[in-house]
């Protein structure tokens, strides 16, 4: 059989890389953060979908059960909207409360439905939000 002609491959200590992966953006990785709203997830009254994922949006964002005392649901409601405030900073969604209200607005066309009347922890919610408004 004659022999090859071919030089033997070099060690490859020699060779450079070419190509090293971007740095990654700090921003893009705050706006990945964002997208998960691990905080607004977080909430008490906030309803996820089964077998939630990261980027999945919640099933409702504002699922609440009445409580029989009136003062008891609006003090509930109060610390709730206290709870969305800090969730809509710390994940830098500032149409958050825009999209509970949404969920109210449903919930209490569905309550007038089947004639419940209206959700107090609903009304102590909208109460601490209007003086966290007028308070800016």
């Amino acid at each position: 059989m004659p022999k090859s002609r071919r030089t033997p491959a070099l060690p490859a200590a020699h060779l450079r890389l070419a190509y090293s992966a971007p740095t990654i953006d700090p921003s893009t990785v705050e706006e990945l953060r964002r997208f998960t709203m691990p905080a607004t997830k977080a909430l008490a009254f906030v309803k996820l979908r089964p077998d939630d994922q990261p980027l999945w949006r919640p099933e409702r964002y504002w699922n609440v059960t009445s409580r029989k005392s009136r003062r008891a649901a609006v003090e509930l409601g109060r610390r709730y909207a206290r709870d969305a405030i800090a969730a809509m900073k710390a994940d830098r969604d500032p149409q958050l409360v825009a999209l509970i209200m949404q969920d109210i607005v449903a919930d209490a066309i569905e309550r007038s439905r089947e004639r419940k009347g209206r959700s107090q922890v609903a009304l102590g919610f909208l109460q601490q939000i209007s003086e966290a408004i007028a308070a800016i």
